[in-house]
């Protein structure tokens, strides 16, 4: 096992003396980016033409699906089950990722082109708070153990703490281009996209207090419990499994080839769902035993499955299809094609 310790005096350093030796400042590099998917080839379950290229995908309690859409821009509110739609939700500029604040929603929809954050109820569609300024290009948002909502600011930097509709803190990089974000416990488990590992924040203090190199380059980030998440890194064709204490400490590694992207977990059964964005498949991963995961099975998908949920009551698997035009999908895959057992 590998542990990795930051002290809380070099991430001083890092943060107000970039150019000391014993520190250097974080890489600027292009970021990690999903494989240009191939045509699909016999996804399982059911697909469902959804249009607008849908890219993050939450699931609530109550079987609402929750897509983000482009062109027109917003949040199409479907039922789990077939995947028709319920209602559209214009936004202004399309959100990229999407969390619940609870089980049952709210939604948290960053919007990347006009720099604010939705509380959106996921029952009817109403926007129950609009907060703006949380960075520039917001491109993930979660809500920690303690009510801190946490906003990573992707083209600015850093990430922003918002409470109660309301921006309370705003914290410079860090990373340089901070991605996917996992809520753990009281801490924010920030992945940079630009390949400077993982950030931890802890959402009472409003503060970095951990950060440590991972992967080559990661994208997105899933919570597993309050002390486990999993990181996707896409460059380097793995899954990692991290303890966060909020010291970060290596779990396991498991092998995802072809640009791993998009990830969800079913709590219920403990399975890691994980999309190959280069080869149209999703690769379920037992890990009931986190330090010895074990996949279960690959199954194919549809075209650029970039997004994946689990519905709570069923745990059918929902897959995005987010290659516009006629590949511009749902995919519903039945719980028993994924089943551990």
């Amino acid at each position: 096992m590998k542990r990795i310790v930051v002290a809380l005096s070099v991430l001083a350093l890092v943060a107000g003396c970039s150019t000391d030796d014993t520190a250097p400042a974080p890489t600027q590099t292009p970021a990690a980016e999903p494989a240009r998917a191939p045509a699909a080839q016999d996804p399982i379950g059911t697909v469902v033409p959804l249009p607008g290229a849908p890219e993050g995908i939450v699931v609530t309690s109550s079987g609402i699906a929750v897509a983000a859409v482009r062109e027109p821009d917003g949040l199409r509110l479907l039922d789990a089950a077939t995947g028709v739609e319920r209602s559209f939700v214009p936004t202004v500029g399309a959100p990229r990722h999407l969390s619940l604040a609870g089980p049952d929603g709210p939604v948290l929809a960053p919007l990347e082109s006009s720099d604010e954050l939705l509380l959106v109820d996921p029952a009817n569609g109403a926007t129950l708070s609009t907060t703006r300024g949380v960075g520039r290009q917001p491109h993930d948002a979660v809500v920690t153990a303690d009510g801190a909502t946490v906003v990573t600011n992707e083209m600015g930097g850093g990430v922003v703490f918002v409470r109660n509709g309301v921006v309370t803190a705003s914290l410079p990089a860090g990373p340089v281009q901070p991605g996917g974000v996992a809520a753990v416990g009281n801490y924010a488990a920030v992945a940079d996209v630009q390949g400077n590992g993982i950030w931890i924040y802890s959402g009472p203090d409003q503060k970095l207090v951990a950060q440590g190199p991972l992967g080559t380059k990661l994208t997105h980030a899933t919570s597993l419990s309050p002390d486990l998440a999993a990181f996707a890194d896409t460059d380097g064709g793995a899954v990692y499994l991290e303890r966060i204490t909020p010291d970060i400490s290596e779990v396991a590694r498991i092998d995802a080839p072809g640009n791993p992207y998009g990830l969800a977990y079913d709590a219920d059964r403990k399975l890691l769902l994980i999309t190959l964005t280069e080869s149209n498949i999703l690769r379920v991963v037992d890990v009931a035993e986190p330090a010895s995961p074990r996949i279960v099975v690959d199954s194919p998908t549809v075209r650029q499955a970039n997004s994946v949920a689990v519905d709570p009551r069923t745990g059918n698997v929902l897959v995005t299809g987010s290659d516009p035009g006629a590949d511009s999908s749902l995919q519903i895959i039945p719980a028993d094609s994924v089943d551990a057992s």
